[in-house]
């Protein structure tokens, strides 16, 4: 069961993505949307209909959107319930009906989607306009976690160590720890973006490196499914099983990052 831990951290948005980053390898279109990691399809609304929300509660309501004639989102899961319903990220969904098409894509797309990601990274990253170069990864991940602490710390910005990034009014907003049990690594989000935190857009950004080093080809799903506000409590990503809880006392995500079989 999926459940939306980042719902108070980040503003659910129609658009499906809270946050938009400019890869440097070439878009992979379908229709009019672009195709991406950890989508499952797309509905085509044939006639306008409504968009329900769904928070930890398990019970679909009625939010005051809707979709129209015409447009084209992605899908990310879909739930059995009530006859069904398509999960567009952010915790929205439309119900399955007459009124939309869902389809999936082609093989031919996802060879394509997949032959491109992660291509072509670039050796400096984008400069934002406040002057912050966005960090890129350029080492492969290492059996010797000493290694990838050093990889943290010295190509994407994290401190003391390597477990530690911060921005300004959040001085330790992602903590990464080793584990000398079934887990390789922790990871702890305390917000993925923050209105009132000016330099939270650096998050969603440092944190699709960071699931690089650990997840590799997987990274961007796993990414997605932060950004889409739609976590599993458990999954699989580059041969590791993932368990991510939600910790009410302080509004923390928990990933639980398991050893490499």
């Amino acid at each position: 069961m999926k459940k939306n831990f980042f719902f108070a951290l980040i503003i659910p948005a129609l658009l499906l993505s809270t946050v938009t980053i400019t890869e440097a390898s070439t878009k992979v279109m379908w229709g009019k949307t672009e195709l991406v990691k950890g989508q499952i399809g797309k509905v085509t609304v044939l006639n306008t209909t409504q968009v329900y929300q769904n928070n930890n509660d398990g019970i679909f309501k009625q939010s005051t959107r809707s979709l129209r004639k015409g447009e084209e989102f992605r899908v990310y899961s879909y739930k059995g319930q009530d006859g069904g319903f398509y999960g567009l990220g952010g915790g929205l969904f439309v119900k399955k009906s007459t009124v939309v098409k869902y389809e999936t894509p082609s093989k031919s797309k996802l060879i394509l989607l997949e032959n491109n990601t992660f291509s072509n990274t670039p050796k400096e990253g984008k400069k934002y306009p406040d002057g912050w170069v966005a960090p890129v990864l350029k080492s492969a991940w290492s059996p010797k976690p000493a290694t990838n602490f050093a990889t943290l710390q010295n190509e994407l910005g994290f401190y003391e160590g390597g477990h530690f990034y911060g921005i300004k009014g959040k001085s330790r907003n992602i903590i990464v720890n080793g584990d000398s049990g079934e887990n390789e690594v922790t990871f702890i989000f305390y917000s993925w973006t923050d209105r009132n935190l000016p330099e939270s857009y650096r998050i969603p950004i440092v944190a699709k490196e960071l699931f690089k080093l650990y997840f590799g080809a997987d990274a961007e799903r796993v990414w997605n499914y932060c950004n889409n506000n739609d976590i599993p409590e458990q999954f699989t990503a580059n041969g590791r099983t993932v368990k991510v809880s939600y910790i009410e006392v302080n509004g923390s995500v928990y990933f639980q990052v398991g050893k490499k079989k």
